[in-house]
């Protein structure tokens, strides 16, 4: 089975590799067992790469697909940002949601000291991410193939996928209608603002418009959001480290899940498959995250009968230390 990568970084074709800066879209097919996504894994043009996804991709009962969209965060190289996807879709598939994951692989530094020129880079990359993915599957989704577009960020993902998001407002398709919507929308460890996510706040609005429900997984434990607090033009706090605004309500279609007590619920966490900082991308080697992730996507539960989260309020949860 292939990999599927939307890539915007920019091609160096003598080494096969791929930069740090942003280019226009490659849609890659990467075979099993190659750890490096590179431009010879080049699938072709847009409806190719989503032909070959339709085709791989496993159906539902009523022959519908599901497929998520994962958006890596900042200082992840290319080949760390397909282990996630692949670790993404492997351990949801066994927890009987049949997805394709996609990566949509948008240019880091590589140093965890950039992180300002990251975050422009994030900045640059999220027009691409509306332009050359979510859109494009929209439109195919038009035909006769149903298929149900989730979309889920980590870290500074979450701050290209609300970009992305604010660019539709900015500069409609034509061709488009604004009725669209995609399915389930999930953040966690989000380097975005907690403020954004005030009732009303404008930069959010784009987002709940047009998603199902969006979740954010939060910790307050999470070091590397401590870090950005300080590298970051906007001072204030992360979403992914503090969660929503508790003092003003906010959409209606907004979760929050406090994940901090489970995270101190292992005491010794270290990574089998991926690297990074601990207290920020343990989540994607924990069971009982993907357990509710699984539950999340699905969306066949109402957020308040998952049973891996207890309710602490309206739209507030909890995540299970264990089950």
């Amino acid at each position: 089975m292939s990999s599927f990568v939307l890539c915007v970084r920019n091609k160096n074709s003598q080494t096969d590799t791929f930069g740090r800066s942003v280019s226009t879209p490659t849609y890659l097919a990467v075979p099993d067992g190659e750890l490096i996504p590179r431009p010879s894994h080049k699938i072709g043009g847009v409806k190719a790469w989503m032909d070959a996804i339709v085709a791989q991709a496993t159906p539902k009962p009523g022959g519908e697909l599901d497929i998520v969209i994962f958006v890596h965060g900042y200082n992840t190289p290319p080949d760390e940002a397909l282990k996630r996807q692949r670790l993404v879709e492997e351990e949801l598939r066994n927890r009987g949601f049949a997805s394709m994951v996609i990566g949509f692989d948008w240019p880091t530094s590589g140093s965890a000291a950039l992180y300002l020129r990251d975050r422009m880079e994030a900045q640059a990359a999220a027009s691409q991410l509306v332009d050359g993915g979510i859109i494009p599957f929209t439109k195919y989704n038009l035909g006769d193939c149903p298929i149900e577009i989730h979309l889920m960020a980590h870290s500074m993902g979450g701050f290209v996928v609300r970009e992305a998001f604010r660019s539709i407002d900015k500069g409609r398709d034509a061709n488009l209608s604004n009725d669209w919507r995609l399915g389930q929308v999930v953040f966690f460890a989000a380097d975005v603002s907690s403020e954004c996510f005030e009732a009303e706040h404008s930069d959010m609005i784009p987002v709940f418009d047009h998603c199902g429900r969006l979740t954010n997984y939060f910790s307050g434990y999470d070091e590397a959001l401590a870090v950005s607090n300080a590298k970051n033009i906007d001072i204030s706090s992360r979403v992914g480290r503090v969660g929503m605004p508790s003092n003003n309500p906010g959409h209606e279609k907004a979760v929050d899940v406090d994940c901090g007590p489970r995270y101190s619920a292992v005491p010794d966490r270290k990574f089998k498959t991926i690297n990074g900082m601990t207290s920020h991308s343990w989540y994607l080697e924990d069971a009982i995250w993907y357990d509710d992730l699984a539950y999340t996507l699905k969306g066949q539960l109402d957020r308040n009968l998952i049973p891996t989260r207890t309710r602490v309020g309206e739209n507030d949860f909890t995540l299970k230390t264990s089950l």
